[in-house]
């Protein structure tokens, strides 16, 4: 099966595509972002939750492309390639490495090794696709770093050597898989959310208790699965089209800020004051690199 190239709406120049990209890929982290307060409200053990997650991931993406490719799910899978199917192994892993480093090291030493993502992906970029990044998003990936770091200051320890090195390869699996997304922007991606939801099932499978769940927990899964996840790997990966693998690194850290605040917003788990501040400097850092996006001549 060819695959189709995807095109925006009305062909628009690369500064109005870019400027799409990019919020179409930070929507997509805000969505992910609302995880972490259905995490809290899950009472099944991590593997379990991750096993239902990626399930309804891989279910919700399916239904997604059998709506928009008219049923016809089978041509779309076996035409997608292997490099989607390694891509959404990647992706799987970086979830699976996510939650076994949180477990064995602090969340904020997790946190802050997790924000040099975007640093992992420019270089991979570069160093694959000869992706140019930009000063400016030098910069703000630097500024993004400091302010993870005031995020997370109250609560660093020295954690778990272990814990750290499965964090650096939750980055490094992450940035893989936008590089890989990045090389293969002209076809339909899509088939590697379903692809990264059923790798997830799989390596979760051998110590998960998917029959020991309650059906609230199942729905909150599904609710997580589909609607947090799933649209916002939808909305990232559309985006990840238009923008570069250091762009797409740096916005995806709005989901470490933001996750936080919806916590604090339902459930009252108030940030420290310097978490605050260093939520806002990230912000400052994502709004800097969209306020200095090239935007298209005047007609």
């Amino acid at each position: 099966m060819t695959t189709r190239e995807i095109a925006l709406p009305g062909a628009p120049d690369a500064g109005r595509a870019h400027l799409i990209g990019a919020a179409l890929a930070a929507t997509g982290a805000v969505f992910w972002s609302l995880g972490a307060l259905f995490i809290r409200l899950v009472e099944a053990d991590a593997w379990t939750l991750l096993f239902w997650r990626s399930t309804f991931i891989a279910l919700g993406m399916l239904a997604y492309l059998a709506v928009v490719n008219r049923g016809r799910i089978g041509p779309v899978l076996r035409g997608a390639g292997w490099g989607l199917v390694l891509a959404g192994f990647f992706m799987a892993l970086s979830m699976v490495l996510y939650i076994n480093s949180i477990t064995r090291t602090s969340v904020a030493n997790t946190l802050i090794i997790l924000a040099i993502n975007p640093f992992i992906a420019a270089f991979l970029a570069w160093a694959v696709l000869r992706e140019r990044v930009t000063g400016r998003t030098w910069i703000a990936m630097a500024i993004a770093v400091v302010g993870m770091v005031a995020m997370v200051w109250d609560s660093l320890d020295s954690g778990n050597w272990f814990g750290d090195l499965l964090a650096v390869g939750c980055a490094a699996t992450f940035a893989l898989t936008m590089v890989i997304l990045r090389k293969l922007k002209n076809q339909d991606t899509l088939p590697q959310v379903v692809f990264a939801g059923a790798w997830a099932v799989i390596l979760t499978l051998p110590v998960a208790s998917p029959l020991a769940t309650s059906a609230r927990d199942i729905l909150l899964c599904a609710f997580m699965g589909i609607c947090s996840l799933g649209i916002g790997m939808l909305l990232f990966v559309y985006g990840l089209r238009y923008i570069s693998a250091a762009e797409a690194g740096l916005l995806s850290l709005l989901e470490s800020i933001l996750a936080p605040v919806w916590v604090w917003l339902a459930l009252g788990e108030r940030p420290s004051n310097l978490a605050l501040v260093g939520g806002v400097i990230v912000l400052g850092a994502v709004a800097m690199q969209a306020a200095l996006t090239p935007r298209p001549p005047p007609k």
